[in-house]
Order: C-alpha cells, then sequence, then structure tokens
C-alpha cells in the first residue's frame, strides 16, 4: 500500500505551505477589524467595514407605545368594573362602609399608578414618532385618569375637613 499523494497547489501568500507548521489559531477566532465571516482560503477578503449579525432589538420600533396603550386599557377597565361594582359591593358590606372606603382607596391608588404610568409611556413613545395613535390614546386615557383620581382624593380630602 502506498500514501495517497496530494496534489500540490501553490501556497496561500498568508499560509504555510502544506506539511509545515504554521501559526496556531483557534477555528473559531475571528480578526479584530472583522465583524463578520472570514473569507475561505483562496478566496479574497473584501476591504472596508462589513456589517455583522449584532445584537437584534429587545422589542419592536413601535412596542413602547403599544405597551402604553395596553396600560390605558386595563386602567380604564379597571375604572369600568369598579363602577359596575361598586353597588354591589355597598349592598353586600350592610352598613360596613369604611371597608368601602379601604377598597375605594386601593381601587384609586392602583388606578393614579397605571395612569401615570401610560401617561409617562406615552408621552415617550410619542416623542420617539413610534405608534402615534396608540401613544395619543394611552396620553388621554392615562391623564384622565391620573386627574380624575387626583381630583377625587382631592375632593374626598376638603370634604373631611369641612365636615
Amino acid at each position: 500500500m502506498s500514501d495517497p499523494q496530494q496534489p500540490q497547489q501553490p501556497a496561500q501568500p498568508n499560509q504555510p505551505p502544506y506539511g509545515q507548521p504554521g501559526p496556531v489559531q483557534s477555528p473559531y477566532a475571528q480578526p479584530a477589524a472583522s465583524q463578520g465571516y472570514p473569507a475561505p482560503a483562496g478566496y479574497p477578503q473584501t476591504a472596508g467595514p462589513q456589517s455583522g449579525y449584532g445584537v437584534a432589538p429587545a422589542s419592536g420600533p413601535g412596542s413602547l407605545g403599544r405597551t402604553a396603550f395596553i396600560i390605558a386599557l386595563i386602567t380604564a377597565a379597571l375604572g369600568l368594573l369598579f363602577v359596575i361594582m361598586s353597588p354591589i359591593v355597598i349592598a353586600g358590606m350592610r352598613g360596613q362602609y369604611g371597608l368601602y372606603e379601604v377598597i375605594s382607596l386601593a381601587r384609586s391608588v392602583l388606578g393614579l399608578a397605571l395612569g401615570a404610568t401610560a401617561l409617562i409611556l406615552g408621552v415617550i413613545a410619542a416623542r420617539r414618532g413610534s405608534q402615534p395613535v396608540l401613544a395619543g390614546i394611552a396620553i388621554g386615557v392615562g391623564g384622565v385618569e391620573a386627574l380624575g383620581v387626583v381630583f377625587s382624593l382631592l375632593s374626598n380630602l376638603l370634604y373631611g375637613v369641612l365636615l
């Protein structure tokens, strides 16, 4: 048996001839200037910047406006649910209005937090120009909810001080 003969290929400019040791380099290492894959042997390396596969953004371009809109919808749904459930809760308490006031205060604080969040995220999304319609709806709903809760709390405080 004889050893199979390898055809002699001309040596590449940056590679040592076949059979001679060259500099040891990891097969996964890339040159510092290149961001893409290195060109295979025998193909010219293109000069200049190359576009690599950078880290993809965590969310799409309009997700902030969508998030603000969803928070505004949750805020409006919470307010509507409380308005619908108030007569049922009051009738079921049979004179325990202190508990109703605690539930109402908790709903107001949660509504204020959600409304302010929707308002702030909506303003940021509108300034960035990402989904301006959803951002505008979030600004409107969040602003109305936040102002409504603040005025409601102020009127209850004024009522408690005057009476």
